[in-house]
């Protein structure tokens, strides 16, 4: 008797169909892109009356809106460096390092290469389109050197969070994946408007932008379905345009568990700290503003103040005014996503991100409440800086600032590391935080007590995260084995190397 054929698809043409498919509609999607933004591009070229006409008439309009409300141009000042080179960079090397770490090679290639060719694509067609920045009756903002033709800001938008989506779909349950792509959407039209209302860009700039962005993320998503399949990659059920099965998703960290309860039971304490902390330097605080002017303390501000300005000059002020940037709002943003990125990846637990969280957070939200209580007067040497309130130099937010992040850094390294060289991390706060301090009294922006006050409040503070939140459970499982209930702490764990 011959044997019934088998109803089940070769295993080497199984799917075919399927992808083949999903291949059409990604190509569909790059003309889609390309065709309007070739369209758009013909028409600036010529001058098209009606675009033309609307391109002018939305710059100006929305330029009257906005430059009466400095509070609205901060806003979209904000909001528009989510779509900057800066936030692009930062953003995707975080994911490709993630990816790396968790062994997802593939997603971590199809992640820096859509990068990558952003890089090459936006400089590439501003400098052959060759536009001009519109000009308005009041700017708003410095005005780009660069073409204006398509929006940068609109197309790095477009692909950075596209991209992160693509690659976070396959993670999220089902009832979250319709709110994650509204919410990627809304940000990438928030940040073409904000180029719109700053005005730095035409309408027709911002619609180029975004369609050559959908463009080249078409391309790069087709082109990785079709290496997914090449290799032999073909999952029974995909759940995201990218083609990747549930196994082979990147997962964040497993639910804390009994964590979770550790986690809550840390609350009351680090409020407690944080008061205790804040009357502190509040009770500090008031003494040394109270201070006679004669008197010893005071003498010693101004004399400290007097010797750093005294000495100013090139190359010193450049140095010290980069040094003072390692406080800056913008590095410790990214040095503490950078931690929390990287801590989850190699330790699967949310722990550390629980950590740097809460010590940058509390860090801010000590410094706004003392400096707003204390209220006490900047130096009276003309500083470097040039855009300081009046007020509010104790204790200095920088230095509290680096303190906290790069103790936070330190700490990190020292709890979840098991090399012995690990302590000389702790290098890293004992440097940065002082030459932050130096720094600070350099360009008169704070006195010398303030910026002690500032590593007070900074280290003491990540102390109490440390102890509170980071340090490892009494009850940590020795080498003969694993508890059961606790998350991997190395990348290379078996649930890893099942899926690489």
């Amino acid at each position: 008797m011959t044997a019934a054929p088998s109803r089940t698809a070769p295993a080497d043409t199984r799917g075919i169909g399927r992808f083949g498919t999903l291949a059409l509609l990604g190509w569909v999607a790059v003309v889609a892109g390309v065709v309007p933004f070739l369209l758009l591009w013909l028409l600036v070229q010529r001058r098209w009356a009606p675009l033309e006409g609307l391109d002018g008439e939305v710059a100006a309009r929305l330029n009257d809106e906005v430059s009466g409300s400095p509070l609205l141009v901060t806003v979209l000042s904000a909001v528009t460096d989510l779509g900057g080179t800066g936030t692009a960079v930062l953003v995707l090397s975080l994911a490709t390092a993630f990816l790396l770490i968790r062994r997802r090679r593939r997603l971590a290639a199809f992640v820096a290469v859509s990068g990558l060719g952003l890089a090459v694509l936006g400089p590439v067609t501003k400098a052959i389109v060759d536009r001009a920045r519109p000009v308005v009756e009041s700017p708003l903002v410095e005005t780009p050197s660069n073409a204006s033709f398509p929006s940068g800001h609109a197309m790095t938008a477009l692909v950075t969070w596209g991209v992160l989506l693509l690659v976070a779909l396959p993670g999220v349950r089902r009832g979250l994946r319709p709110w994650l792509v509204a919410g990627t959407v809304l940000l990438v039209v928030a940040v073409g408007f904000t180029r719109l209302a700053l005005g730095v860009h035409f309408v027709s700039d911002v619609l180029a932008g975004w369609a050559l962005g959908a463009a080249w993320l078409a391309v790069t998503t087709a082109a990785f379905r079709g290496w997914q399949h090449e290799t032999g990659r073909r999952p029974g059920q995909a759940t995201d345009p990218l083609d990747v099965g549930p196994d082979e998703a990147p997962r964040l960290a497993p639910g804390t568990g009994p964590e979770d309860h550790r986690l809550r039971a840390a609350a009351l304490p680090l409020a407690g700290v944080a008061l205790v902390l804040a009357a502190a330097l509040i009770g500090l605080g008031a003494l040394v503003t109270a201070a006679p002017p004669d008197g010893w303390l005071q003498r010693f501000d101004r004399s400290v103040v007097a010797w750093f300005a005294g000495h100013r000059g090139e190359p010193l002020n450049s140095v010290m005014d980069t040094v003072a940037t390692l406080g800056g709002t913008p590095a410790v943003i990214s040095v503490g996503l950078a931690l929390a990125t990287l801590s989850l990846a190699v330790t699967a637990r949310w722990r550390p991100v629980v950590f740097v969280v809460v010590t940058l957070v509390g860090e801010l939200l000590l410094y706004l409440v003392v400096s707003r209580v204390v209220d006490r007067p900047r130096p009276s040497v003309p500083d470097l800086t040039g855009d300081l309130p009046q007020a509010a130099s104790w204790p200095s937010g920088h230095v509290a600032a680096a303190a906290a992040v790069y103790g936070a850094l330190a700490a990190v390294v020292v709890v979840h590391g098991r090399a012995r060289r690990r302590w000389s991390v702790l290098a890293v706060p004992l440097l940065l935080a002082p030459a932050v301090a130096v720094s600070r009294v350099h360009a008169a922006a704070h006195h010398p007590t303030d910026v002690l006050a500032g590593l007070l409040t900074g280290g003491l503070w990540v102390l109490a995260c440390t102890l509170l939140l980071l340090r490892p459970r009494p009850d940590r499982p020795t080498r003969a084995g694993p508890s059961p209930h606790t998350a991997p702490l190395d990348p290379t764990t078996d649930e890893i190397r099942r899926n690489p």
